[in-house]
């Protein structure tokens, strides 16, 4: 075991604490296949992720599979549990729903039929297709997470021109974050519409839209006076009230994510600040008021030598404590470069406890690329599962083979 000196933000003291060992970071599912933005459901223990073509980078099967709450082994061993359609990196299910009937997930066929996939298993499910008219502009498809509700919503962004993320084709002028009523598919509402600034990325996509999990907002990228990225709040039962500021300070906000503490009602921001390898953890104690910084998150690195980019924070609960799992990586000439193109650390660190406490869950090796950590709560464990793939000066980043790996967490105890 080596050593890792952390960073405490409440007092500024250092303490030590071990790092696991190449026997708590394994590859697992099968090494021939390309694993590509697992997702893993609130509960229920399934996983989704999409199985994309590596000549194109772009299409592929969208899978699901089950999780042993006991192990964290994936079932079937290879995730290839169900697909119920073939989709793109675009137009995939990027995150769970839940209501009062169980786990869901949406996305949409490469011509643009969106479908509602509820799993009866590991390997089954039913497939509904939703009766929006077909259109292959959409993408980022989250649906909502309401699990005492009869209710199903789905927010996703729309192109005017072409697929593709926001910086790719300078063909789009315009970018619509849109509210689909599952339920009743006539009701589309705009949310927020934000102009191309080609070849940099529109804040909808800094930000990407989320859900607050277990309630009607959700949370979105905007530019405020100054330019500077904040976030923004939207009720899907009031479809018709204009989204409302929710962070006002002078840092820019990178992919924050939310989560609602049911104990108490607090609710949390996270967000990497200025693509720097912090991130700051901001607080409120109820809707439609301002969160203000509660925590800093900046791990102190004994790996990379430009650490950046402090992103992709997935939060959790376990035991009643708060916790989020997230990503850095070595600093590269834009987010791409940075996130996806540059060697990187999994980190695990405690939420708004005095007692900060920060632990660097992956093996680190300079040959991989490190994304995506996805938290898995078991019965008695926590893993932590994250993609990785080998740096080569061939193939773009889209076209690589992603492994799939997981961590054990040392908050099993």
């Amino acid at each position: 075991m080596s050593l890792l000196f952390l960073q405490c933000s409440k007092t500024d003291d250092n303490s030590a604490i071990d790092i696991p060992n190449s026997e708590n970071d394994i590859r697992v599912g099968d090494f021939t296949v390309n694993y590509v933005n697992p997702e893993i459901s609130p509960r229920d223990n399934y996983m989704i992720w999409i199985e994309l073509d590596t000549t194109s980078g772009v299409s592929g099967k969208v899978w699901q599979c089950g999780i042993d709450p006991n192990t964290g082994d994936l079932i079937p061993a290879d995730g290839k549990g169900y697909s119920p359609f073939t989709s793109n990196i675009y137009a995939r299910p990027a995150d769970w729903g839940i209501d009062n009937l169980g786990v869901f997930y949406v996305g949409a066929t490469t011509s643009g039929q969106i479908k509602m996939v509820r799993p009866t298993s590991p390997t089954s499910a039913s497939v509904t297709n939703i009766t929006a008219p077909i259109n292959n502009k959409r993408r980022v498809f989250y649906p909502s997470q309401l699990p005492n509700a009869n209710k199903r919503y789905v927010i996703y962004i729309l192109n005017d021109v072409i697929n593709g993320f926001s910086s790719n084709y300078p063909q789009n002028t315009k970018f619509q974050l849109r509210l689909l009523d599952l339920d009743n598919p006539t009701n589309d509402y705009l949310i927020e519409e934000q102009p191309s600034v080609y070849p940099f990325i529109v804040p909808m996509d800094v930000i990407v839209p989320r859900w607050v999990k277990g309630s009607p907002y959700l949370t979105y990228g905007y530019k405020d006076v100054n330019g500077i990225v904040q976030a923004k709040e939207f009720n899907a039962f009031t479809p018709t009230v204009p989204a409302i500021p929710i962070t006002n300070d002078s840092s820019n906000k990178i992919d924050g994510n939310t989560i609602l503490n049911p104990s108490n009602g607090n609710q949390y921001f996270m967000s990497g600040i200025n693509a720097t390898d912090t991130a700051y953890i901001y607080k409120r104690t109820s809707f439609g008021s301002m969160y203000f910084q509660n925590q800093v998150i900046t791990p102190i690195s004994i790996n990379l030598d430009t650490p950046a980019l402090n992103q992709s924070h997935e939060p959790f609960i376990h035991n009643n404590l708060l916790y989020s799992a997230f990503q850095i990586n070595n600093s590269g000439d834009n987010f791409s470069q940075t996130a996806f193109n540059k060697p990187g650390e999994i980190w695990l660190t405690t939420l708004d406890n005095p007692d900060q406490q920060m632990w660097l869950l992956s093996d680190f090796d300079v040959t991989l690329n490190v994304s995506e950590p996805e938290a898995y709560v078991g019965n008695e464990k926590v893993w932590v599962f994250y993609s990785a793939a080998t740096l080569d000066d061939s193939p773009s980043f889209i076209n690589r083979m992603y492994q799939l790996r997981r961590c054990e967490t040392p908050i099993n105890q």
